[in-house]
């Protein structure tokens, strides 16, 4: 039996890190269904430290908002929230491994036919809790071929400087795919060649029969507001919207969220990774400043309310142009006008489905 590894952010407490790896791993499995599919196990230790260790998972903070102090005081004050957090989604992400964490000189000493990287931001070599971590980029690894899957450079710019283990590790792949244009003109400036640009993996899993997701709704007729930075104009629009239609307003805690706008507000240890996911299934509307925000609105084809942050855009605009969602994503400016845009699924229909198709053909060819 092959063994196939997928090389991710294992572990991170963040529910589209974690679905990203899901629908990878299942997508995996049903390609290859004689073979042994695994998230492996692994996160660089001041990746994971950042999370988990002295300061909580608070410390991203740094790199976000100004709460960073207040919540590096809370970290260590609030040692065994964050262990019972941990435990909570390590339960989840060793659901899709065949053992607990491992370490870097465990990793080193696994093997398999292949392993894939990706997808999220695993490039960002300039985020500095990731760790410069070369395993991301493919090496040192014992593997007979490797395989980037929507890997992302994040926050790196294409004409950045680039590190010389970078360079190294993806001349030494054996296939690249992207998930935006930007990591697309960066591998090109580095391998020479153009890689492809293919879709998120929760965007070719299918999460609208996933039976792990409750099937029922105990909230009504509801807007999901998933984020942190949602812009002063597009709240006053939500809130008002929110009175004339009689919907409620629940806030999903993405970094300490709690808006006293919102009607409820759900903390992240008080909602399992799928628990999440069936509130925006479930929802009418959802309003959002995230990646995988933007990704689950349109997997379960709600009216979306997305305000469009550079950090997000780095990250997104691409896929929002090709899927011709510009006028309702990015330049309509009010809650109104995003929200009452035209979100006729059958008319975007034929450019998703054909995305979905360029992203399986890459996997089933070189994995």
């Amino acid at each position: 039996m092959k063994k196939i590894g997928i090389i991710t952010f294992w572990g991170v407490p963040n529910y589209g890190t974690f679905f990203q790896a899901y629908a990878l791993r299942n997508v995996m499995r049903q390609l290859c269904h004689d073979s042994q599919v695994e998230v492996v196990p692994y996160l660089s230790d001041s990746h994971y430290k950042t999370y988990y260790g002295l300061r909580g998972a608070d410390c991203r903070y740094k790199y976000l908002r100004p709460k960073f102090y207040l919540s590096l005081l809370r970290g260590l004050v609030n040692l065994p929230a964050n262990k019972k957090k941990e435990n909570e989604f390590l339960k989840y992400y060793e659901t899709l491994s065949f053992s607990k964490r491992i370490n870097a000189d465990e990793l080193k000493k696994r093997n398999y036919d292949t392993v894939i990287l990706g997808s999220d931001i695993v490039w960002d070599f300039s985020i500095p809790f990731f760790g410069n971590d070369r395993f991301l980029f493919g090496l040192a690894l014992n593997a007979t071929k490797k395989v980037a899957y929507a890997a992302s450079f994040g926050t790196v710019r294409y004409g950045s400087t680039i590190p010389e283990y970078v360079k190294k590790g993806l001349n030494e792949l054996d296939a690249i795919s992207v998930r935006e244009t930007n990591s697309q003109a960066i591998v090109k400036s580095i391998t020479n060649t153009e890689p492809l640009v293919v879709s998120d993996p929760t965007f070719i899993y299918d999460f609208e029969n996933d039976k792990n997701i409750p099937p029922e709704n105990k909230y009504g007729d509801y807007i999901v507001v998933y984020g942190s930075t949602m812009g002063d104009e597009l709240i006053k629009g939500c809130v008002e919207y929110a009175k004339k239609h009689n919907l409620k307003i629940i806030c999903l805690d993405s970094l300490d969220d709690k808006f006293d706008w919102c009607d409820i507000n759900i903390k992240q240890k008080d909602l399992t990774p799928f628990e999440w996911l069936a509130m925006f299934k479930h929802a009418k509307i959802i309003f959002t400043c995230t990646f995988h925000g933007l990704m689950f609105g349109l997997i379960f084809k709600k009216p979306i309310v997305f305000n469009p942050l550079k950090f997000i855009l780095d990250k997104a605009e691409s896929f929002i142009d090709y899927l011709e969602l510009r006028q309702p994503l990015i330049e309509s400016k009010t809650f109104e006008e995003k929200v009452s845009w035209d979100w006729d699924y059958k008319r975007l229909e034929k450019n998703i489905e054909q995305l979905k198709c360029v992203s399986m053909e890459f996997l089933k060819e070189n994995v």
